[in-house]
């Protein structure tokens, strides 16, 4: 090895006294096909590569193999906590079977997947649109390995994990609704997407389960932005009949309604209790904790659903496998 250079798969061949084939056999994992690589051979060859440092490249290792062992994972914002979530599953369990994530923001996914910039891809919480079901149903028809997050969507050659809000949400209004007749709403703008619509109707429907009246002056937008969910909650708790109660369309939100109280002077739940939606890691680790409406942890579990596609190269039709949401009860409501 020139000094200086960066060392190569034949420079650990000759330090282990080995051919490439058993180098290429062992950094691969594989068995040696009809020759079996002993355990000494397999140590020596390990040896090798720690004293020289030798690190795979992995893109000219995939050209061959005519993979990318890459990941994509499509998400709409790193400052959601659900996506922050996935990101994070993402990056902890694809290495370990040989997979590394490239995070994708908003609609670039697309056309890095069209162009084969992934083995798979993970689609999270964003927009669903005519133009994503025909990138999806092109890439199935590839033989793409995908796995969507979606209420709406069919498995079509892809696997869909379907989140199923509606109970939870009605259990989180209902549970409101025993306490509360001013409860105000932080959601988010954009109605022509189903799953942010049917959250702001739970919040409706349960109104009107209890007999409640909707009130525009508790209902205010975040555009899914921090600052606009904080300024909306400060608004709403500075009313002259302020809420008692918050319900807030995503976690994200809920969090800066309990930063807004505590600017305020407010106590929570004392003097006010707020219900989220998503069950995110920063809800459970908040201080007081939230209580939200969600899932139990299913990021491990999409991942792995793709994982499986991946390595046993199934083409088939997909599944579509369901996702319940509940009430998680915690510290920012009294607990009746």
């Amino acid at each position: 090895m020139r000094q200086g250079s960066k060392p190569t798969i034949r420079d650990v061949a000759e330090r282990a006294g080995v051919s490439l084939t058993t180098v290429s056999y062992v950094l691969s994992g594989r068995l040696g096909g009809t020759t079996r690589i002993s355990e000494p051979t397999k140590q020596r060859v390990q040896e090798a590569v720690r004293e020289l440092g030798y690190v795979a490249n992995r893109a000219a290792r995939g050209m061959r193999r005519g993979k990318t062992e890459l990941v994509a994972v499509a998400i709409g914002n790193l400052e959601w906590p659900w996506d922050r979530a996935l990101a994070a599953a993402a990056a902890r369990v694809l290495p370990q079977h040989g997979y590394q994530p490239v995070v994708l923001l908003g609609d670039a996914w697309r056309q890095f997947m069209l162009s084969g910039g992934a083995d798979g891809v993970i689609l999270g919480f964003i927009p669903e649109s005519v133009t994503q079901d025909e990138t999806m149903l092109e890439l199935a028809r590839r033989g793409v390995p995908q796995v969507v997050i979606s209420e709406v969507m069919q498995p079509a050659g892809f696997d869909v994990l379907a989140p199923e809000p509606a109970d939870g949400i009605a259990a989180g209004m209902d549970f409101l609704t025993r306490s509360h007749r001013r409860i105000a709403c932080i959601r988010r703008a954009d109605e022509s997407n189903r799953t942010i619509a049917s959250r702001y109707s739970g919040y409706v429907a349960g109104l009107e389960r209890a007999g409640l009246p909707v009130d525009p002056e508790l209902v205010r937008t975040s555009h899914h932005r921090k600052d606009l969910a904080y300024q909306a909650a400060l608004d709403l708790l500075q009313l002259p009949d302020r809420p008692t109660a918050i319900f807030a369309n995503d976690d994200m939100e809920a969090l800066q309604a309990i930063r807004a109280a505590f600017r305020l002077g407010l106590r929570v739940p004392e003097d006010v209790q707020i219900v989220g939606v998503g069950n995110s890691t920063e809800g459970k680790e908040s201080d007081p904790a939230l209580t939200t409406v969600g899932p139990e942890p299913i990021f491990d579990r999409v991942v792995n659903m793709l994982v499986e596609r991946l390595e046993s190269g199934s083409t088939g039709e997909g599944v579509r496998v369901p996702a319940p949401w509940t009430l998680h009860l915690r510290g920012t409501t009294v607990q009746g």
